[in-house]
């Protein structure tokens, strides 16, 4: 009689990653899953973190120094001016202080060369943001003369414009266009095999006519299926700190803001959860595995599913005993105090009870008329009350906001300078970007429908390779708005000169 439990014989193939998701504070959730999946499937599987050279991604929110005030004061007239060459030395400016994973793709892609000779891979993943498009290039021209087979993945292959930029790399077999860890085994036997591509979903190839073949593949809805991500084999002796990152859901449970990209990304197109029970064995596994004490859930909002939010408040003492983590919230409109989205007063305490030492939410503007613009679904005086609330039991708040965003006026910039002043003893740091159209947005493709909708934005030029489209504000050339956004600089560094709260430094500087 055959052993009808015997599992079929799996040729072992070894699988080398390549991580260009650097960014240096911890490992990479995607690659992490990665390993996960072709390990359950039998592979040998290495990982190459350019960290493991030394070599530092982007750095976010660095320390503010005291004449940030004064350096932020002259970016921002920089990026604004009509002069040319005033945003031309800008630029040279950027690219001096450009992370060091930019600067040192020489040294990345020689160690990769070194690792191909060394381990022979079968095939090669290179999971890539889009700033390193060259660098992904490269290590796929590697590939080609070792005659390795290389698929290339990253959070933004949603998109056949931006995929069109990729998909001729020499090297690369396929772009990954989604979520496709549960067939990852199939479609690696299949490059090794030499088969045709196209039978897999998720996979852009051009097709022998200099079309584009292929597409998306579906967002993967039964996420508890796929295995914990494997963070072995990342350089923990390099990270400052020892932060698992933790997803519990992919998408975002509003989803509507005009100028999100994260929900247009791969993995972020609707909103799905794991199941509580999973999400909080996930946790258990990497406390007792990794010796984890500190956990940055990396969800668009971890409020989006309150079964799981409600989980991990109740539980996480529980399964990490010890252990402190961070997140990011959406406050809605609706609801007294955040009644309908978890984060009420006391909602809050047990957040901190259960070892949240700190919060970021999306402030983006203290206009409610620019919020309503956004599709925010957001009440300025509500989150003041949520931000207050954080603090009063211990919980240090980080803000995310945007300036620029079309139809701000003077009168909105200055709103938002008075929130955060009105604020700043609530508040600990604040990420205040100028405002980018990202291609696939809403904003994007109701600008595409309606150009001439926003007659303050000028000299807009589409830049796919990284998914930008670059523009003026015309705002900006106002001497009153120019003004009124100093004072809003002002406010900004004001707070991030603060220190953090003692429990929530060993998160300074993590998204």
């Amino acid at each position: 009689m055959p052993n009808l439990d015997q599992k079929p014989e799996v040729t072992v193939r070894r699988v080398l990653i390549v991580d260009l998701n650097n960014f240096a504070r911890y490992p990479s959730v995607p690659v992490g899953y990665l390993a996960a999946v072709c390990r359950e499937a039998g592979h040998e599987v290495s990982v190459f973190s350019p960290l493991m050279l030394g070599v530092g991604g982007v750095v976010r929110e660095r320390p503010a120094k005291w004449y940030g005030l004064a350096v932020e004061k002259l970016n921002y007239r920089a990026a604004t001016s009509r002069s040319s060459l005033l945003r031309r030395a800008r630029e040279q400016v950027a690219k001096l202080r450009a992370p060091d994973l930019g600067k040192e793709q020489a040294a990345v892609v020689t160690k990769f060369e070194q690792l191909l000779v060394e381990q022979k891979p079968d095939v090669v993943l290179v999971s890539s943001y889009l700033m390193y498009r060259d660098h992904t290039a490269e290590i796929c021209a590697a590939c080609k003369e070792a005659g390795v087979p290389a698929l290339v993945g990253g959070p933004y292959f949603a998109q056949p414009e931006v995929v069109a930029e990729w998909v001729d790399i020499p090297g690369a077999v396929a772009i990954v266009g989604g979520e496709v860890e549960l067939e990852l085994p199939a479609i690696l036997e299949s490059i090794v095999a030499g088969d045709d591509l196209t039978r897999h979903t998720g996979l852009w190839l051009r097709g022998p006519e200099g079309t584009l073949l292929g597409g998306a593949r579906t967002p993967l809805k039964d996420l508890d299926d796929v295995p914990f991500p494997d963070y072995v084999d990342f350089p923990w002796e390099k990270y400052p700190n020892r932060i698992v990152p933790v997803i519990t859901g992919r998408g975002c449970g509003w989803g509507a803001c005009s100028f999100c990209s994260d929900v247009t990304s791969t993995a972020g197109r609707t909103y799905r959860s794991r199941s509580p029970r999973n999400v909080l064995d996930e946790l258990a596994y990497h406390h007792e595995r990794h010796g984890a004490s500190l956990y940055t859930f990396t969800d668009l909002k971890l409020n989006s599913d309150l079964d799981v939010w409600n989980a991990v408040l109740d539980n996480m003492q529980r399964v990490a005993p010890g252990s402190r983590w961070i997140a990011a919230v959406h406050v809605d409109a609706n609801g007294p105090r955040g009644h309908a989205n978890g984060l009420t007063a006391d909602d809050l305490k047990r957040a901190a009870v259960s070892g949240c030492v700190r919060l970021t939410t999306g402030l983006e503007s203290g206009s409610q008329r620019v919020l309503d613009l956004m599709k925010k679904g957001a009440d300025v005086e509500h989150t003041g009350r949520f931000l207050d609330d954080a603090h009063a039991v211990g919980i240090s708040m980080r803000c995310t906001m945007i300036l620029g965003y079309p139809g701000e006026t003077v009168a909105d910039v200055v709103a938002t300078a008075e929130f955060l002043e009105r604020h700043s003893h609530s508040i600990e740091r604040v990420s205040l970007n100028r405002f980018q159209i990202m291609t696939g947005t809403r904003f994007h493709r109701t600008l595409e429908a309606k150009p001439d909708a926003h007659a303050q934005l000028t000299q807009l030029t589409i830049n796919h390779k990284v998914a930008q489209v670059d523009h003026r504000y015309t705002e900006a050339d106002d001497p009153v708005y120019r003004s009124a956004v100093m004072r809003l600089l002002a406010a900004v560094h004001a707070i991030n000169r603060k220190p953090l709260m003692e429990r929530a430094r060993d998160f300074d500087g993590v998204m």
